[in-house]
């Protein structure tokens, strides 16, 4: 059964043998890994998953037609790799895999340029079920992902990545390995997420105070953070050193998450911490 990529999906199969083994190879699976793929398509990665030492594997596709396909695979007869007709962004991986441990749950997927960011952030929420994951995406995206204070690319992915684990960037494809081809390079990153937040802090909360510190880049702090300081009735302007900068001379592409971190805490006060609902193991 064929089938052609639609643009409503957001659809550029992987036709790269060797790259689709290399994204599969980066999870460093073993025997007692589970592991969710988004977005299969027609089984690039899907092969390779399937090949590999993990236990179980889970292909989530909202695309019916790539369902059909890959059920008609070799590699499903055995129920070892199962194929899910869903919308990932509505799946939680502990109840996909409620017997298994966090650290051995992983996600992995070629994911579509036009929802990468509420993919990500999907993960992100679920660190505390959730070990790790390897993600391909567009290089620009790749490059917010593992950017360093002070950079173009630095902002509000590259805390969020921080303050949910580490990510590191491993290789880019090129457009040749992709049909249909797209205009970009693609890269993989991987994603090592951890239970707890640095300093307990609280991810909603926090990530708030980030959106609102660089919604305005070229703005000191202060001005930044009129709005949300004004929700939290924080007197920003009137007391404007927290954890040693000035925010009202320092810009928030000029801070590092652990700053960040440390100069919300300080406005919000410690109590903040006991309103995270994240980090719960399911």
């Amino acid at each position: 059964m064929a089938f052609a990529p639609q643009r409503r999906f957001s659809q550029n199969f992987l036709t790269d043998v060797g790259i689709a083994r290399s994204i599969v190879s980066s999870l460093a699976l073993t025997a007692d890994d589970v592991v969710a793929e988004v977005g299969p398509g027609k089984g690039a990665l899907t092969t390779h998953l399937a090949e590999s030492a993990a236990a179980q594997v889970i292909a989530i596709e909202v695309d019916s037609r790539a369902v059909l396909f890959l059920q008609q695979q070799p590699w499903v007869v055995n129920g070892r790799v199962k194929v899910v007709e869903a919308d990932a962004l509505t799946i939680r991986i502990g109840e996909l895999f409620p017997r298994h441990e966090r650290e051995h749950r992983c996600v992995i997927g070629n994911i579509p340029y036009a929802i990468t960011s509420p993919l990500l952030f999907w993960m992100f929420e679920q660190r505390g079920s959730l070990g790790r994951g390897v993600m391909m995406m567009q290089r620009e995206v790749a490059r917010r992902c593992v950017a360093n204070v002070g950079t173009k690319d630095y902002g509000i992915l590259s805390v969020a990545c921080w303050l949910h684990g580490t990510a590191r960037l491993l290789f880019h494809v090129q457009p040749g390995s992709f049909f249909p081809r797209p205009s970009v390079t693609s890269s993989v990153v991987r994603f090592d997420l951890t239970a707890q937040t640095p300093h307990g802090l609280p991810q909603g909360p926090f990530m708030d105070f980030v959106r609102s510190a660089f919604s305005q880049r070229r703005k000191v702090m202060t001005n930044a953070l009129a709005d949300w300081a004004h929700r939290q009735r924080v007197p920003i302007r009137e007391d404007h050193v927290h954890a040693g900068a000035d925010l009202a001379r320092t810009r928030a592409e000029e801070c590092s998450p652990d700053l960040l971190g440390q100069i919300f805490l300080s406005l919000s006060g410690r109590h903040a911490i006991e309103t995270s609902d994240s980090g719960k193991v399911e």
